[in-house]
């Protein structure tokens, strides 16, 4: 009987690593296409519901969407704390306010894009994801213009922008 359960084990085991690997396969097939495809893979492959998750096609599209929105969070919070800094110029403090709000943008429209999923409203997806990607370019042109020394937020704005295109262009891909 032990020997019968060990084999079952292993069994288990080799059928959840092929299947592992079919869903790596097909996001490694995605991310290929992408501009960055190793941005793609590690934003999808390190999140942590992509090894339990990333069954069907859709999920793999909410992993994605998914690791945009955290990327705009973790750039909001990066914001609010720079506004609490003393002494900022005011062309600096203007564009951060800015920026702040253009990210509180993304991440809602990231949410609906999210639900649009969850409703197979694939077009929707599309609108959203260009909405989130309008805002940010918006904080990226003021940074441009007014921010002057404001290289972090800029790096951040070009890793979201990434981020949504992946995700935009594995949406197109998917259906």
């Amino acid at each position: 009987m032990k020997q019968f359960t060990g084999l079952f084990f292993v069994f288990i085991f080799i059928l959840s690593s092929i299947a592992e690997s079919d869903d790596s396969n097909l996001i490694t097939e995605l991310c290929k296409h992408c501009d960055d495809p190793k941005l793609c893979l590690s934003s999808i492959q390190d999140r942590p519901e992509s090894g339990e998750f990333a069954a069907t096609n859709n999920q793999i599209e909410i992993i994605a969407i998914s690791a945009a929105s955290a990327n705009a969070s973790s750039t909001s919070a990066y914001i609010k704390e720079m506004l609490s800094r003393e002494n900022l110029e005011p062309a600096i403090e203007a564009t951060l306010e800015d920026c702040q709000k253009n990210y509180q943008d993304a991440v809602e429209q990231l949410d609906d894009s999210i639900s649009a999923m969850l409703a197979n409203a694939h077009a929707d997806i599309d609108v959203w994801m260009h909405a989130a990607i309008s805002a940010i370019e918006s904080c990226s042109d003021d940074l441009k213009s007014r921010a002057g020394n404001a290289v972090e937020l800029f790096q951040r704005n070009e890793i979201f922008l990434k981020l949504c295109k992946n995700a935009l262009l594995i949406n197109k891909m998917l259906t």
